[in-house]
């Protein structure tokens, strides 16, 4: 196995063989796209170098191309190429990426003041503005369930759009989503695992004793053994795609040397498609997404990732909501509770 540095990759090559991969008949127009506005929107992201995970320039340009998929019109394309190259920014430099996204494809956002809110409505063919969707049919009931509804906020849509495309049955793609505590990270990602067909959910709540071994159980309480032509499968037993959900999985200690099995194993498994058991017997894994959410690295008892992982998952961003979206998640919730409470007081108690 060799190693290359970034100043030995060639960007390019790793982008013709993406495109290649791509349906025939959307390749000659990606790649005019690509070539005209990709590496130079790459180009800008480097430079600025305001990553909030460490990553390699492989894992960069990866990331704005899982995004790419199934576009048709520039204007389309524009929207996921910020959704893909902007998932690991910081929100100063999203929002200038977007700017720049939009100067480099001529395109025009809705609202100049909030380019980064910008996304495409396939609906009208054309580039819309996030607008903020309060639920009208919220009660006491729906929060009965153990988890919070979600309120479609302007930070809320525009999150889902960075990792909704990765659990697309056609461009599965394994995902780390970061942000700090109570941010809405799991709430968030169960929301869309429960919008997914014929999926179930093994959830790994990280410690730091966390190891490869408590994920091989997991897979082996969820997945069943067969034997195919290539030798032995896990396959998920009651469902056709499991998603194996580890939560803060910047937990786990490095050993002495800096190595955390865990991240090792992850990464084993990501590129080879499987993992060699304790009998040394490769074991290869079908139907399995694994999809990670952390605190960024800086705070208290957090790891720094190795580049070697990150460079082979993709990456998304979330934070905390400012002020005014805050308030109406807040009024949201507590909109049905105060109306039920209200209606059982008699109006002369009331007066």
């Amino acid at each position: 196995m060799i190693f290359l540095s970034d100043e030995d990759t060639d960007v390019k090559a790793v982008v013709s063989r993406w495109l290649r991969s791509q349906p025939e008949e959307d390749q000659k127009r990606l790649e005019d796209w690509l070539e005209d506005y990709f590496h130079k929107a790459l180009e800008w992201v480097l430079k600025q170098n305001e990553f909030v995970v460490e990553t390699t320039l492989i894992g960069t340009a990866l990331n704005g191309l899982s995004h790419l998929r199934g576009v048709r019109t520039k204007s389309e394309f524009a929207c996921a190429l910020l959704r893909g190259l902007g998932g690991n920014l910081k929100p100063s430099s999203f929002a200038n990426l977007a700017k720049e996204t939009f100067h480099l494809t001529h395109e025009m956002a809705p609202d100049q003041k909030r380019p980064q809110d910008t996304f495409y409505d396939e609906g009208s063919g054309r580039l819309t503005t996030y607008q903020m969707e309060m639920p009208d049919d919220l009660t006491v009931n729906d929060f009965s369930s153990g988890s919070l509804p979600v309120i479609l906020t302007l930070d809320v849509q525009r999150s889902l759009d960075l990792f909704w495309a990765w659990l697309q049955p056609e461009n599965k793609q394994p995902f780390i989503v970061v942000g700090p505590e109570g941010c809405g990270k799991s709430l968030l990602l169960h929301y869309c695992f429960e919008k997914l067909r014929s999926t179930q959910v093994a959830v790994i709540h990280c410690t730091a004793q966390t190891t490869a071994v408590h994920v091989l159980q997991k897979l082996s309480q969820t997945c069943m053994v067969i034997s195919s032509n290539t030798g032995r499968v896990y396959r998920p037993k009651d469902c056709e795609r499991l998603i194996l959900y580890l939560k803060d999985v910047n937990l786990p200690k490095p050993d002495k040397w800096g190595t955390s099995q865990l991240i090792a194993f992850l990464q084993q498994v990501l590129t080879y498609k499987g993992f060699y058991d304790s009998n040394l017997e490769f074991v290869g894994l079908d139907g399995v997404q694994i999809v990670a959410s952390m605190n960024p690295g800086s705070t208290m008892g957090r790891h720094l990732l190795s580049t070697r992982f990150t460079s082979v998952v993709r990456l998304c961003s979330i934070g905390y909501p400012d002020h005014d979206q805050l308030h109406a998640v807040y009024g949201a919730y507590l909109k049905p509770i105060l109306h039920r409470s209200l209606r059982r007081i008699p109006f002369g108690a009331a007066r």
